[in-house]
């Protein structure tokens, strides 16, 4: 292990966390991949970490104070993703490409997309996710970024011809936020590219994001790892007819 790499996965483990490494599986791509062991044990320390802030302060925090670490998850949507981006035809050399790996988590997608050439900015709210995504994708460091970021507040300052979002939609209250921002950080002509595993939230959304200015193309792709395939959406804005 390079240097580098053995820094990262120092890092992570001083932070109380086991890791796993896996190969994953993908077309013509074998991805070398660092996770979380397991999961459900990331989600029994924020549990317990809640209930001694309870105890100290004396009332329980509100469910934006709480985050859940749904980042320590590798989610089929974004093994759903990687898939399509490995098999994607573009318009355009990836290698001219900026990704915007949005909620990325431990960074499958954007490792992805930054081995198949895409230049990529990582983004998460927990920089935890960061360490993972940022070790993950560390044979294509030229090409890659990572950025703490809340999208209900924060604007990078820049635009992307693709949005990836893997499994970011499960929140209704997170929609009246993420729409404006792919808005403000999706290039002309560019694509919002979201996997959603089914969800009765997928199933609003559909209607909802119907009402505004985009236009939508719904697929499925299915993953090795459930039997239920994945949505895939891929959004782009409506291009409006130029006055007369």
């Amino acid at each position: 292990m390079v240097p580098r790499a053995q820094t990262l996965l120092h890092r992570i483990h001083r932070r109380g966390y086991e890791t796993v490494r896996q190969i994953v599986p993908l077309p013509n791509l074998d991805l070398p991949f660092v996770r979380i062991a397991d999961a459900d044990r990331v989600l029994d320390r924020v549990a317990e970490e809640e209930d001694r802030l309870e105890k100290v302060s004396g009332r329980r925090n509100d469910s934006d104070q709480l985050r859940l670490p749904y980042w320590a998850e590798l989610w089929d949507s974004a093994l759903a993703i990687s898939r399509v981006l490995c098999r994607g035809t573009w318009g355009q050399p990836v290698e001219k490409m900026s990704v915007l790996d949005l909620g990325c988590g431990m960074g499958l997608t954007g490792a992805v997309a930054a081995r198949l050439g895409m230049n990529v900015l990582f983004a998460d709210i927990e920089p935890d996710a960061l360490l993972f995504a940022r070790l993950n994708s560390l044979p294509d460091a030229s090409r890659v970024r990572t950025r703490r970021l809340d999208w209900r507040k924060d604007h990078p300052g820049e635009a992307f011809d693709l949005i990836i979002g893997a499994d970011i939609l499960y929140e209704r209250k997170q929609w009246d936020s993420l729409e404006p921002f792919w808005r403000e950080h999706l290039k002309p002509g560019g694509r919002l590219l979201l996997g959603e595993p089914g969800r009765q939230t997928g199933d609003l959304f559909l209607d909802w994001i119907a009402a505004r200015d985009w236009q939508l193309e719904l697929t499925e792709q299915s993953v090795p790892t459930r039997q239920r395939a994945i949505r895939l959406l891929v959004l782009r804005q409506k291009t409006k007819p130029p006055r007369a």
